[in-house]
């Protein structure tokens, strides 16, 4: 058995793959996953290669989990590619995933959904974001803005390289934190050039030993008289 499940980067991965993931599990399915990447969206710089490492993330995240997946990335119209992708791998159920809510939901389904639901011959089967999403989209913009911040100051005290800074953000996106947030978050970290020294537990660790030792003592124990403020000078 195959199930195909369409993924787009954004939080609505949170909801498809780990229902994709538990079906597969149960019913000893390959899990093909496809993304879409609409042609204007990838004339941007790095758009192809960020979408594939996003997916090779994804992937490598459920191999490890013992499962038996495929990725694909395609250029092209989002609908026209995952039912086209269903016909050419012959799957037997197709996932995608809809904003759509109460009373509004056919009119809020969406374009993709839709067309989805109207062009495939396959069974398709539409998960509700909301009705599975664990975080609310602050929190998830919030934490993916904050780790694309550690990513970043890691990259600039040169434990990461620029490749492999950009494979643990789509590890992250992929984790669920909204892809979006962190490319543009790392972005503008790139533009400043300057990392965030609060962020060093080290620096935050002597900070705290210097002006509330109160609040270093259950890290770091007793404070060595080197470390102590000299007050005499006040």
């Amino acid at each position: 058995m195959k199930i195909l499940a369409a993924i787009d980067q954004s939080r609505r991965d949170a909801a498809v793959l780990p229902y994709a993931k538990k079906l597969a599990q149960g019913l000893d399915a390959t899990l093909a996953l496809v993304q879409a990447v609409p042609f204007t969206r990838s004339l941007i710089p790095k758009a192809m290669r960020q979408t594939e490492a996003y997916v090779s993330a994804v992937l490598d995240g459920l191999r490890d989990e013992g499962l038996t997946v495929e990725g694909f990335v395609q250029r092209g119209d989002p609908a026209s590619v995952i039912v086209s992708m269903a016909a050419s791998l012959q799957a037997d159920l197709v996932i995608v995933t809809t904003r759509g809510r109460a009373g509004f939901e056919k009119f809020m389904l969406g374009s993709v959904a839709n067309s989805v639901l109207a062009q495939c011959s396959k069974p398709v089967l539409v998960l509700k974001e909301e009705a599975h999403a664990a975080l609310s989209d602050e929190d998830v913009q919030m934490r993916s803005a904050y780790m694309a911040t550690v990513i970043w100051n890691k990259q600039v005290k040169g434990l990461y390289s620029k490749d492999e800074a950009e494979k643990e953000l789509a590890r992250l996106a992929a984790r669920g934190l909204d892809a979006e947030v962190i490319h543009s978050t790392y972005k503008t970290l790139q533009h400043g050039g300057e990392p965030f020294r609060w962020l060093d537990l080290d620096f935050q660790l002597r900070t705290l030993r210097m002006f509330l030792p109160e609040e270093a003592q259950p890290l770091g124990g007793e404070l060595p008289p080197e470390e102590l403020p000299d007050i005499r000078a006040a």
